[in-house]
C-alpha cells in the first residue's frame, strides 16, 4: 500500500523552520529565498489541514499540533540520515578534526545541550571541546577556533559577534512566589549570588538605583555555578539571556525586575592569519543559527505577563 506522504521539499522546509523557530534561518540553511520557504509551509498546512505556524509581530512561533509533527519529522529525518550514514560508510570517517576552546559557563549551560545536533549535521568533523577561562593561544595551535566572551577586540584575533548581551537576576519562581519581595531595594544581600569578578551585582544595583541599600553579601560561585544554584532556589544570580536561556524558556528561572546592564557579547574567533576552513565555517553558521533561535524564544518567554507574586497575609 503506498504511503500517503506530503512532497519532500515542503517537509524539509518546515522541519528546518520548525528547528530554527525562523522562516529566514530555515531559508539560510537550505540555501533557498524566504518566500520559498514560506509557500512550502503554506503547501504544507493546506495538504494536512491544519495550522503549523501561527504569525506574530517578532516572527513566527509553532502551534501545539505543529511542534508534535515538528517532533515526529526531526525524529524521521534523523532516523533517514543515520541510515544513510550507515550505508556509505560516513559515520566510519571524520575527515576534520576541529579543537574549539569554549568558556565553561557557556559550554555547560548552553552549548552541551545542543551538541547532538552539531554532530548529527556534521558526522564528517570530529569536535573537540576544551572547556576553559584562559584564553587559548592560537598562535601556538592550542586550538583552531573558540568561543569568546568579551568586546570583540583581541590582538591578533578574527572575530565574529553572535550575540550582544544584557544581565539581570534571575530566580526560581518558587522562591520569588514564597517571598516578599516587590522591589530590588527588597533583595536580600545574603541571597544574592556572586560571581568570582564580583563587579556585575553592583554595576546592577548602581543600575536599578540601590546600590546605597544593598550590598551582595552571597556565596562566591564560578559563572557556571551561579545559574543552577539560582534554579536550585539558592539565590539570585545575574546573567543573559544565553546562558539562562533554556532555563527561563522552560520557566525554570524567571526574571523578577525588569532593569537589565549592558555586558559583553559572544563571539566565535580564530587566529587573524588563518583562513576560515569548512569546519570552522559549519561551526559559525550553526553557533548562529542555534544563537539566534534562542535569543528569541527567550525574548517571546519575557514578553508575555510579567511576574507577579502574590501578596502574603498580613501577619
Amino acid at each position: 500500500m503506498p504511503r500517503s506522504l506530503p512532497p519532500l521539499n515542503a517537509l524539509k522546509a518546515f522541519e528546518a523552520a520548525a528547528r530554527h523557530v525562523s522562516f529566514t534561518m530555515a531559508a539560510a540553511e537550505l540555501n533557498v529565498t524566504h518566500a520559498a520557504v514560506s509557500r512550502h509551509i503554506r503547501d504544507l498546512e493546506a495538504w494536512l489541514g491544519i495550522k503549523l505556524f501561527v504569525r506574530t509581530g517578532r516572527g513566527v512561533e509553532l502551534t501545539e499540533r505543529g511542534k508534535g509533527y515538528a517532533e515526529e519529522v526531526t525524529r524521521g529525518f534523523d532516523i533517514l540520515a543515520h541510515a544513510t550514514d550507515s550505508a556509505s560508510g560516513r559515520r566510519r570517517r571524520r575527515t576534520q578534526k576541529l579543537v574549539v576552546s569554549v568558556e565553561p559557563s557557556f559550554a555547560a549551560l548552553w552549548l552541551i545541550p545542543r551538541l547532538g545536533r552539531f554532530t548529527a549535521a556534521n558526522p564528517d568533523i570530529e569536535l573537540v571541546l576544551e572547556s576553559t577561562t584562559r584564553l587559548a593561544d592560537f598562535a601556538r595551535g592550542e586550538a583552531d577556533a573558540g568561543i569568546r566572551y568579551g568586546r570583540g577586540a583581541w590582538s591578533g584575533i578574527a572575530a565574529e559577534r553572535l550575540a550582544q548581551t544584557q544581565m539581570t537576576p534571575v530566580c526560581n519562581p518558587a522562591l520569588l512566589e514564597a517571598s516578599s519581595i516587590r522591589a530590588p531595594s527588597d533583595l536580600p544581600a545574603a541571597l544574592l549570588l556572586q560571581e568570582e569578578t564580583r563587579r556585575y551585582w553592583m554595576e546592577w544595583l548602581t543600575a536599578a538605583g540601590v546600590s546605597q541599600d544593598v550590598r551582595p553579601e552571597g556565596p562566591t560561585l564560578g559563572l557556571h555555578l551561579t545559574v543552577p544554584a539560582a534554579e536550585a532556589g539558592q539565590g539570585f544570580a545575574l546573567a543573559d539571556e544565553i546562558i539562562a536561556g533554556d532555563a527561563l524558556v522552560s520557566g525554570r528561572l524567571v526574571r523578577p525586575f525588569a532593569v537589565s546592564i549592558e555586558s559583553y557579547g559572544y563571539y566565535v574567533v580564530r587566529a587573524a592569519d588563518r583562513k576560515e576552513t569548512r569546519a570552522m565555517a559549519a561551526l559559525r553558521l550553526w553557533l548562529q543559527a542555534e544563537i539566534a533561535a534562542t535569543v528569541a524564544a527567550v525574548a517571546a518567554v519575557t514578553a508575555r505577563k510579567p511576574v507577579t507574586r502574590k501578596r502574603r497575609p498580613a501577619s
